[in-house]
């Protein structure tokens, strides 16, 4: 996979892995990409699941919140 969405709750930890992540292996927009990583918590994986309805994209969700 080449094309990776990386998008991020607020907290400094997810801000914080975006960085990261992106910086390693690039970021692209979310409607361009064959796969999107959400980095936080299971309220920011939710809401990027919902985000995506109807679009065939997988989403992978990375831990990166601060509850539970």
């Amino acid at each position: 996979v080449s094309k990776i969405a990386f998008v991020a709750a607020q907290q400094p930890e997810a801000q914080e892995a975006l960085k990261h992540l992106a910086h390693r292996y690039g970021n692209i927009p979310a409607d361009a990409a064959e796969v999107i990583v959400a980095l936080g918590g299971d309220g920011f994986m939710l809401e990027s699941l919902h985000g995506a309805i109807g679009s065939g994209t997988p989403i992978y969700g990375m831990n990166r919140g601060t509850v539970g």
